[in-house]
């Protein structure tokens, strides 16, 4: 199953701290993080996140572990273990909020 999220910072926490505005799940693989849908995902689910932020499940800036999620970085090819946070922790750090959870790309309760 294919997922398109937009309309949320994806923050990749990669060296760059690169922050994108798409991110496509594909089972239980990150596909694409970028700044378009592409052509290809036009059939997807989309979820719109309206306007909240996504990181990685396991990171160094925020510590969340969720059962055997390790994935460090939003990026093609990582398992899609992700958390969607209330605001960009890159531009306010300070009493942030874990509003869902995915792992493997599916949500969880």
């Amino acid at each position: 199953m294919i997922t398109v999220f937009t309309n949320a910072d994806f923050i990749s926490f990669n060296e760059e701290n690169t922050t994108y505005s798409v991110m496509v799940i594909n089972g239980k693989e990150i596909a694409y993080v970028g700044y378009n849908i592409p052509l290809c995902y036009d059939d997807a689910r989309v979820v719109d996140l309206g306007g909240k932020a996504v990181i990685p499940l396991v990171n160094d800036r925020l510590c969340l572990t969720y059962r055997h999620a390790d994935c460090r970085v939003l990026a093609e090819g990582e398992k899609a273990d992700f958390a969607v946070i209330d605001k960009n922790i890159l531009k306010d750090p300070d009493g942030v909020q874990v509003l869902e959870v995915y792992i493997h790309g599916k949500k969880k309760d």
